[in-house]
């Protein structure tokens, strides 16, 4: 029974743990799409912004919802 117990407790330890990355392109109409993956909750968090720069070193994101 304590093994069982031990088994799902680090099955559900394992499911709460994920690593993220991000992926970053700048598109030549001077846009730059900014991807952020996770594997925490089978990619839940998943979010994709549109930034656009605006000459001076300021970026404005907008987060674009539906996507990837």
């Amino acid at each position: 029974m304590r093994k069982v117990l031990a088994l799902s407790c680090a099955l559900s330890a394992l499911a709460a743990i994920g690593c993220a990355h991000g992926e970053m392109v700048v598109h030549p109409n001077g846009k730059i799409y900014v991807q952020r993956h996770d594997a925490f909750l089978f990619g839940a968090l998943r979010k994709m912004y549109e930034c656009t720069p605006d000459g001076a070193g300021n970026v404005t994101c907008v987060d674009m919802a539906g996507k990837p």
